[in-house]
Formats: structure tokens, C-alpha cells, sequence
């Protein structure tokens, strides 16, 4: 029945409407969800930069329900709504009030249906990592570690549409699945491993020639290498050539950190090793997390990153959520005077966007 409602609500916050506010439901039950605005570094308030990023806004993101957390893949949505999607099977909504830090509409629910019992709630069971919408048809896919496969979804998750194991995926670790997917122009999909390392360098990534979730559609290895120590944890289009990637790491000594990257789509082929070109990277002390979640918008011209973290259901970490905008070089601020020290963490003054082939 809690599937049945999922899909009833989620068809509801997709849907445009007039938004009343209510009470705050019970915890655990709860639909509330809140946002508490936070500062990029919260020693320099005033700090907008980091690298290639300029900071436009950042939350910290907080629930009284219990399935709340472990955010590990977002959709941005029309009219600043989003779907996030944890790693417990469990998609996260609302839409984005900037002005006042509020979360419209907010949803909490269990994806209707995925690789286990839905009474099965053990986490490996239902750790959806990767997350892929077309607008056009309202469909859904979702990437799942452990139970490695991927799964579409109808419009709203009305229900699941067809279901892929493939074979080259159950050869990867346990917890190094499919941590990032993309949908590529020309409709080819890319699924990307976080740890089985490929022969010629970097780590896994399958080319499908057709929709992933058919059990028919033929894949091809290729790799993608990241920045030296990070891993790939989320991947967006940035337009008809290029893809943002999403990295990041931990380390005992140095902590927590995450760097964000540039990939052209013509390197994504069979027998290849991709690799990527940073633009930012997120250290302290900026404000940074387990950084696993990232979408691409447009305002106009300008070219707009969100980035959410993955708390891990812990308390000793946190639910962030964070809009930048993307810069080019011809929009780079001078480095002259306290700004330039604003540019320490991550920038790279000499990076130029990939251009045409």
C-alpha cells in the first residue's frame, strides 16, 4: 500500500499546483522536509568562488523522517522542482522556494518497485545510485549497486517498464556499481563503475548502444580515468558535447573533498579511456561533504550546477545542497586584490572549455 501511495504522490508533485501549507506530519511518517540557508565558507561569508564555480546559494537539507538521507542522484525538474534519489531506494521532492528557504510540495517515499522484495529493505537490496529522466516520454531509469542492474520506469513510476542484469556488470564489486549514467545524444546510454578497475587504465564504464534497461541491448567496456585519488560519483550533460563529472574522496589526513570536471562525449567510445579536466575543486574550507548528486539547469545564458551530498545516514554528516553557476573564461573575475584568494581552493586560472573538434 506505502508503494501505491509513493507513486500517488510522486504523480502529484510532478504535476503543477497551487501549494498550501500544512501541519507537519508525525515523525517518520513525516513529509516535511527543511532547508537552513548556509554560507560556500562559512569563515568568509562573503565568498562566492571556488575555481570555475561562483556561488549562488546553498542549503543544508533536514527531515524528521526516518528513510530521509543518503542522497546519491538528483533530477532537475521544471519550475525548480527536484527529485533526489537515495541509496536506500527512496526518492526525496520538492521544489526549491530560493527566496524564502523553503521546500514546496516536499515528498518522502519508497521507488515502487526495484531488485528486492518490497518488504526488503536491507540497504544493498535497494541502493539506487544513478538516475536519468526524459522529459519528452516521462520516463525514469535507475542505476542499482549490489543488485547490479538497470531499471525504467513509467511516467510518474507508475510502474516498472523492463529490467537489464547485465552480464558485464555482475562481474563488478559489490559496492562499485552503477554509481553514475548517462543518456547521450545520438540515445546511446553510458553506465559508469566507481571501482572495477578497467585493463588499459581508470576505472569500468559500459557503452550501450540502446536503452540500458533492455535485456537485449548489446554493451561495449570502455574507461573513464578521473582526477589521480577520486572517484566518480554522478555525471550530467552539460550540452550535445560535453558532460560534468562528479568526483570524490577521502582521505584520514586531509578529509573530505570533491572535484568537479569537464569530459567530452566524442572520448565516450569502446576501448577508450575518458578522462576529464577540472573546473572547481570542493575542499575545506568550503563547505563540503560526501558530494555524490548533480544536475545542470539553464537561467538564460547562464549554465547552472547543483550539487547534493550524501550523508550516509550518519550524524556525523550532513544533507547539503548547493547552486553554482558555471563560468567561462570570457566571465572569470579579476584576480586582484581579496577575490583572488577567494580562487585558492580549486581554481585553475588556465583552463579553457574543451572546443570543437
Amino acid at each position: 500500500m506505502l508503494r501505491v501511495l509513493a507513486c500517488l504522490s510522486l504523480f502529484f508533485f510532478l504535476v503543477p499546483v497551487t501549494y498550501v501549507r500544512g501541519p507537519v506530519p508525525p515523525a517518520n511518517d513525516s513529509q516535511y522536509i527543511a532547508l537552513e540557508p548556509i554560507a560556500l565558507d562559512a569563515r568568509d561569508p562573503e565568498r562566492i568562488r571556488v575555481g570555475r564555480l561562483a556561488f549562488l546559494g546553498g542549503w543544508k537539507i533536514t527531515s524528521d523522517n526516518g528513510e530521509f538521507g543518503g542522497i546519491s542522484s538528483m533530477l532537475a525538474l521544471p519550475d525548480n522542482r527536484f527529485l533526489m534519489l537515495s541509496d536506500n531506494g527512496t526518492l526525496v521532492g520538492f521544489t526549491l522556494d530560493e527566496a524564502n528557504h523553503r521546500a514546496i510540495r516536499p515528498f518522502i517515499a519508497p521507488l515502487p518497485e526495484g531488485p528486492a522484495p518490497p518488504n526488503d529493505y536491507a540497504k544493498k537490496n535497494w541502493d539506487s545510485e544513478s538516475f536519468l529522466h526524459d522529459p519528452w516520454t516521462g520516463q525514469f531509469w535507475v542505476g542499482y549497486e549490489h543488485q547490479h542492474s538497470i531499471w525504467r520506469y513509467g511516467p510518474s513510476f507508475a510502474r516498472k517498464e523492463s529490467v537489464n542484469f547485465p552480464k558485464a556488470m555482475q562481474e563488478w564489486p559489490d559496492n562499485g556499481g552503477a554509481e553514475a549514467m548517462l543518456r547521450l545524444p545520438d540515445g546511446r546510454f553510458l553506465v559508469f563503475s566507481e571501482s572495477a578497475k578497467y585493463s588499459e587504465g581508470g576505472y569500468q564504464a559500459l557503452v550501450f548502444e540502446g536503452d540500458a534497461s533492455e535485456p537485449g541491448s548489446k554493451a561495449k567496456l570502455m574507461g573513464y580515468r578521473g582526477p589521480k585519488g577520486y572517484k566518480l560519483t554522478d555525471a550530467a550533460l552539460l550540452d550535445d558535447r560535453t558532460a560534468l563529472m562528479l568526483h570524490r574522496r577521502f582521505t584520514p589526513l586531509d578529509g573530505v573533498s570533491a572535484i568537479l570536471s569537464v569530459a567530452r562525449l566524442a572520448d565516450f567510445e569502446p576501448g577508450k579511456v575518458a578522462t576529464s579536466q577540472p573546473v572547481a575543486t570542493l575542499k575545506p574550507p568550503v563547505k563540503v561533504d560526501n558530494m555524490e548528486a548533480l544536475a545542470v539547469t539553464r537561467e538564460g545564458a547562464k549554465i547552472i550546477v547543483w550539487i547534493a551530498s550524501d550523508d550516509n545516514f550518519s550524524t556525523l554528516q550532513e544533507s547539503l545542497f548547493f547552486k553554482f553557476q558555471l563560468l567561462d573564461d570570457e566571465n572569470r573575475l579579476k584576480k586582484t586584490g581579496p577575490e583572488s584568494q577567494n580562487e585558492k581552493a580549486g581554481a585553475n586560472p588556465g583552463f579553457s572549455t574543451f572546443e570543437s573538434d
